[in-house]
């Protein structure tokens, strides 16, 4: 559980510091440390990646339409 925890805080962390880019950089540093034969180290960078993508879809606001009056559109009469 303690683990969960600390890679939930390393994805905010990530996400503050690398914005946007954070996926890219969890993604990296899972590839460098299979690549080293790290694959606890690799699982784990694994999971937070998940969380970061997670954070960011939650983040993501839906598209506003025109026909959505709570964003100052209309909707068409017929």
């Amino acid at each position: 559980m303690t683990d969960e925890i600390d890679e939930d805080t390393l994805a905010h962390d990530m996400i503050e510091v690398h914005g946007a880019e954070a996926p890219t950089v969890a993604r990296e540093n899972a590839r460098a440390a299979a690549r080293v034969g790290q694959g606890v180290r690799a699982k784990s960078w694994i999971r937070v990646l998940g969380f970061i993508q997670r954070r960011q879809a939650g983040q993501v606001s839906p598209l506003a339409t025109s026909c959505d009056p709570s964003v100052g559109g209309t909707a068409q009469k017929q």
